[in-house]
């Protein structure tokens, strides 16, 4: 896709949106990447020395850098940044002047620190505000801090994913804090819409527990219908065969197909159209005890093929059913080439990077893209850039980086 500045492309669905983001997280990194990727000119307000998103690796070479950390580099695209601390009172006369034109702002900081912030922002911006906490403005736990491990925990979600008698399974990093942002986000893009409808400016408090207990992994919702908690038993469901994962000769698929017609054909693939009627295997009662019978018959067919291969010809008899790839496997496959799910983007210092492309697709008139990549930016790249845009002079600027409120 044409990078920004690239011909005469169409404008992107937020273009002239300004956002702020306050915070340096995962989440609210995550949050306003979805406006500045479509368009919006984000302005990032990082504190002095970076924040979480630019300390986390992985880093090239394993060296670290805060302009160079995987995370950094995939959630601050397109974004601008400078460098302010907000827990001084210039700090925050720049923020207000950064709000008063402002649209939208996101804001995950401690609760202490929030409370100031966002008592700035009132005073001073139109802006509707999104604020990420771990459980919300109020309570008797709105003052807690808390990890992104932590907070999964009060979410039920690693109950979900545990196997009974052993501990949790581990989740992949910031998985929660991500999916957070992406609550945040949407919650933001209905304020701004909702407040350029001729609506009020909204205060939006998104908690960051409460966001992922809504979500169908959680344990909840077969709780809420059976009044009983659920334990998750290891291995293949002897019951719903063959719906699980299968070995094949260079790696797993994944099956859902219990369902008709595809169960009976799957027996004819397998040359054993005899067995498709057969009350061992179809009887639920019985089922289970044959589950060792039915892997026997299904087990040396997946072993003489590849997942594509097994992929292509179970999918042909009706069988819901996927390869199972890692990360290094998900831009090779064909249909994520076909629809350009991944894209390159040089970044100085670092060389080519393989980042997701669009999480949806909108459709134009063919003059330019909605979404579009940019580089994300050095800690601080564009404070005085920003400065000159908010009427500071040089002087003032000069005595702001002397005080250690901007950098």
């Amino acid at each position: 896709m044409a990078q920004a500045g690239e011909g005469d492309a169409a404008p992107q669905p937020w273009s002239g949106t300004s956002v702020i983001e306050v915070g340096g997280t995962v989440t609210v990194a995550a949050a306003t990447k979805r406006f500045a990727d479509f368009g919006a000119g984000v302005v990032k307000v990082e504190p002095i020395g970076g924040g979480e998103v630019r300390r986390l690796p992985p880093f090239p070479d394993d060296r670290p850098h805060l302009d160079r950390g995987g995370f950094h580099l995939a959630l601050d695209t397109g974004k601008r940044s400078i460098v302010v601390d907000l827990g001084t009172a210039s700090g925050r006369e720049v923020l207000g002047r950064l709000a008063a034109d402002a649209d939208l702002a996101f804001v995950d900081l401690p609760p202490a620190d929030a409370e100031r912030v966002l008592a700035t922002l009132e005073r001073a911006s139109r802006a509707s505000v999104v604020a990420v906490t771990p459980h919300g403005l109020d309570g008797p736990y709105a003052g807690r801090r808390e990890s992104d491990l932590t907070l999964f925990g009060w979410s039920t979600r690693p109950y979900r994913h545990s196997i009974q008698g052993r501990e949790p399974l581990r989740y992949a990093p910031f998985a929660g804090s991500a999916q957070v942002g992406a609550t945040a986000a949407a919650v933001g893009a209905a304020a701004l819409r909702g407040s350029r409808g001729g609506g009020e400016r909204r205060v939006a408090d998104v908690a960051g527990v409460e966001a992922l207990l809504g979500n169908v992994d959680t344990a909840f919702f077969p709780w809420a219908l059976t009044g009983s908690v659920q334990p998750r038993r290891p291995g293949q469901s002897r019951m719903a065969y063959p719906t699980g994962a299968y070995r094949c000769r260079d790696g797993y698929v994944v099956i859902s197909g219990r369902h008709e017609p595809a169960f009976s054909n799957l027996f004819r693939l397998l040359g054993r159209a005899d067995l498709a009627d057969d009350p061992r295997f179809r009887d639920p009662a019985s089922a289970p005890r044959h589950f060792d019978e039915f892997v026997g018959l299904f087990q040396p067919w997946l072993d003489a093929r590849t997942r594509y291969e097994a992929f292509e010809q179970l999918q042909a008899i009706g069988m819901m059913v996927a390869p199972l790839l890692d990360v290094s496997e998900a831009a090779d496959d064909p249909q994520a080439k076909a629809r350009g799910s991944y894209e390159t983007l040089d970044v100085p210092g670092v060389g080519s990077l393989t980042l997701p492309g669009p999480p949806f697709r909108i459709e134009d008139d063919g003059a330019g893209d909605a979404w579009a990549l940019r580089a994300a930016p050095r800690l601080g790249e564009h404070t005085g850039e920003v400065l000159d845009e908010l009427g500071y002079g040089r002087d003032e600027q000069i005595a702001l980086f002397r005080a250690g409120v901007t950098r």
